[in-house]
């Protein structure tokens, strides 16, 4: 092991003693044969410390099992911290230790999966024992699945009574008992190997209203008991980066009360630390739902998971709404992240039954309840079985296992991307006409000449938040170009296609230079092939979207509209197959195939009722239709002409169609559930919705767009009739998506040149630019609406 400073300080230290007891009186009666050293505590007593750090430094597993955890707490600047064995108590101190060996059973499938190893030696990934764990029975809330059941655990009752002070913030901690004098349970492999990867983990809070922000300890050491060496990277078991996977979603601020990921009390957070218990073998006795961090994460995912927990408290994830695509496991286990990011391939029994529900609906009378036995059964699982033992199992033959099945919807879409590529190289509007060529990367011939392409659609997105808006709601416009019609003339040279369209002229979108063209493929395909397909044959089971490249404006250059939020950060908690799964959630996404009125192109109502024409969620292509004054043109004449007596009562401002103040309500929670006939469920956004960062980069709340926007019409809070609206000016408006209560906050922003007029059948008030609320409330400002929200984030 590598000689760390601080145990380097311990050696000198004893040198030191030794040197003094070689100097003392031979005739000194009082001294003894086994001398302890004295201890000399230099540091921050804990009292007055504001922060606190751990590192563990050595581990001692002697002959008789008997471990000692050697430690060093210090302050965030590395000054020794001492006085933790004079507290009167520790609020927090808990100390475990596990092993890497083969997966465990849950108990009451021990026998069953015992009897399946004998017959399957198919090599498994190895997964944490702890050396601590208990035999629970079913207590209060207990199901009609309640059993008793294993969990593995820590020691947290100890706390001071093992715990020896070294010096100068250096501390000892000695487990209550001999690894094998804990709990042994038949069936469950706990013995100690000395030779095995070994994992300790230390959670420590000093006291009950410690700051938990500077104060909470969580930390894991990897070793080799036999050589006292750390874990080599390849010697542990990380499949995933909580940073890279969990974090991309969930918020690693522990300030932020409501949203954090602290655990158990409010002291656990470390993932590599949660794995010790969450163990292939634990399982809560009250639901008999195994508790091992695969089945707890997949089924809290896919709003499928119930336990009891501790005190008999019910937690039901049945509410959760995971916003990306549930089969997509690269989502989390990303390729490289982690050491063993690629141990996912390999299966387990629980995270295998952890998702296939569908199949254990349908397993047979004598299925034993082992993943097992349900995927050897070859009717159920063809696609699998077609591969044979590597169909689940990885080989030399295919590496990747149950995963190459798992991953291939990813596949697909990857390959059929790279295959379909395509970029704008020019855009010119006419008189009366508009032209645009769409390369491809290795297309060749007319779209309309091969089978697998369903559709190019050239769209186009006008600044949707203006005043004076183009005729019939126009901005927003999208033709197929995938083949010729009165209205498309198409050409091809090599691999440049050029559509000429008629009937177009710069008053259809307003600003031609703040205007957004993009192309837009969709491909039907086949997962199970990882291949594109004939649309109309009985093998199209998807359809890819295909983006180009690049975007341009109405004039040919690369489009420069400002844009307010990151797409990354979208599609770090939506993926990048975000708007496809908009298209089909839409409610009238399929009517184009019954009712022609809804084709793309055509003007009357295809242009924004095929919502297919979404090509990323920042690009202006989705508030192109959700607008300022979408709800004035909801239930209005065909040719959606705009008017305050058309705005339904339950259109309130958190219940807007307007892009922004969607976004906002729906993340917020604060949007209501009324409208399209059926109740809506609300999002589970595991951020704080006050933290502007998780969407919007820097710079980009300047407030400088919202200065030119119009107002808001939308129905008045309690209205009772259609038509009933109010007034809000447009910052205004985007503040009173999360903000509800009005009277919170009227009086101030009528002070600094807000509207908001509860009554505005008079029509509207405001004037473009009126407000100064981005003198205090933009980015940057004294009082900028990320340094305000920053600071409720971490409430």
């Amino acid at each position: 092991m590598k000689t760390k400073t601080h145990i380097l300080w311990l050696s000198l230290l004893s040198l030191n003693y030794g040197i003094l007891a070689g100097c003392s009186d031979d005739n000194d009666n009082n001294q003894v044969d086994n001398p302890t050293p004295p201890v000399s505590d230099v540091g921050v007593d804990i009292n007055n410390a504001t922060t606190l750090s751990a590192q563990i430094e050595a581990v001692n597993i002697d002959d008789k099992t008997q471990v000692s955890v050697d430690f060093y707490l210090s302050n965030a600047n590395g000054v020794a911290v001492i006085g933790l064995d004079k507290l009167d108590s520790i609020a927090t101190l808990g100390v475990g230790i596990a092993k890497l060996g083969q997966p465990q059973p849950l108990l009451p499938n021990k026998d069953a999966v015992a009897d399946y190893n004998t017959k399957d030696q198919m090599a498994e990934g190895k997964e944490w024992i702890s050396y601590i764990n208990n035999q629970v029975a079913p207590g209060s809330g207990a199901g009609t699945k309640a059993t008793t059941e294993w969990q593995a655990g820590i020691e947290t009752s100890c706390k001071l009574d093992c715990i020896a002070n070294l010096g100068s913030g250096h501390y000892r901690y000695t487990f209550s008992k001999a690894l094998n004098a804990y709990s042994q349970f038949e069936g469950l492999d706990t013995s100690y190997d000395a030779n095995a990867t070994t994992r300790i983990y230390l959670e420590l809070l000093p006291t009950s209203d410690s700051d938990v922000t500077k104060k909470l300890i969580n930390i894991t050491y990897d070793f080799i008991p036999a050589t006292g060496a750390v874990a080599k990277a390849d010697e542990g078991r990380q499949l995933i980066d909580p940073q890279q996977s969990c974090y991309r979603c969930h918020t690693a601020n522990l300030g932020s009360s409501e949203h954090r990921l602290l655990m158990h009390g409010g002291k656990r957070f470390n993932f590599e630390g949660c794995v010790m218990c969450h163990t292939t073998y634990s399982a809560d006795p009250e639901t008999g739902n195994p508790i091992d961090m695969a089945t707890l994460v997949h089924k809290i995912h896919q709003a499928d998971y119930k336990i009891v927990g501790h005190n008999a408290s019910m937690n039901d994830f049945s509410g959760v709404h995971y916003p990306g695509e549930i089969t997509d496991c690269q989502s989390c286990h990303i390729s490289n992240a982690a050491p063993q990011a690629d141990q996912y391939y390999i299966p387990g029994n629980n995270s295998c039954l952890s998702c296939h529900k569908d199949k254990i609906s349908q397993a047979p009378s004598t299925w034993n309840g082992t993943a097992a036995s349900l995927f050897h059964d070859r009717e159920l699982f063809p696609k699998a079985w077609a591969n044979s033992c590597a169909g689940c199992h990885p080989d030399s033959n295919n590496p990747k296992g149950a995963s190459l099945i798992h991953d291939k919807l990813l596949q697909t879409r990857s390959s059929i991307k790279d295959l379909y590529g395509l970029s704008l190289s020019s855009v010119a509007l006419g008189t009366g006409t508009l032209t645009a060529t769409v390369d491809f990367d290795k297309l060749n011939t007319f779209p309309a000449q091969d089978s697998t392409i369903s559709a190019l659609y050239l769209v186009v997105n006008g600044k949707p938040d203006v005043i004076a808006r183009p005729v019939n709601n126009g901005q927003h416009k999208l033709w197929d170009i995938s083949k010729a019609n009165s209205n498309v003339t198409l050409t091809m040279n090599g691999n440049k296609l050029t559509a000429t369209i008629n009937g177009v002229t710069a008053a259809d979108f307003g600003d031609v230079a703040s205007a957004v063209v993009k192309a837009k493929m969709l491909v039907c395909a086949n997962q199970d092939s990882v291949t594109a397909v004939d649309c109309n044959s009985d093998q199209a089971a998807t359809q890819v979207e295909v983006i180009s490249a690049n975007a341009l404006d109405l004039a040919g250059a690369n489009a420069s509209r400002v844009v307010v939020a990151d797409e990354n950060k979208c599609q770090a908690c939506h993926d990048n197959e975000m708007q496809q799964r908009i298209v089909a959630a839409h409610t009238l996404a399929g009517s184009a195939t019954t009712n022609p009125l809804f084709t793309a192109g055509n003007d009357k109502c295809g242009s924004c009722h095929n919502p297919v024409s979404a090509t990323a969620l920042t690009d202006g292509s989705c508030n192109s239709c959700h607008n300022n004054d979408t709800v004035a043109y909801m239930n209005a004449d065909m040719y959606h002409t705009a008017g305050a007596d058309h705005i339904k009562s339950v259109r309130t401002i958190n219940n807007t169609l307007n892009y922004r103040e969607m976004v906002h309500s729906l993340h917020a929670g604060t949007r209501t559930v009324k409208g399209m006939g059926a109740p809506r469920n609300e999002a589970t956004y595991p951020q704080s919705a006050a933290n502007c960062q998780a969407c919007h980069d820097e710079g980009q709340l300047d407030f400088a767009g919202l200065k030119t926007e119009n107002s808001q019409l939308v129905a008045t809070p309690g209205a009772s009739a259609d038509g009933q609206v109010a007034e809000l000016s447009p910052t205004v408006a985007t503040c009173a998506g999360c903000h509800t209560s009005v009277a919170d906050w009227a009086g101030h922003a009528r002070e600094f040149g807000g509207v908001f007029e509860a009554d505005a059948s008079g029509g509207r008030i405001y004037q473009a630019g009126g407000e100064t609320c981005y003198y205090c409330h933009a980015e940057g400002q004294a009082y900028g609406v990320i340094k305000l929200h920053k600071e409720v984030s971490q409430k």
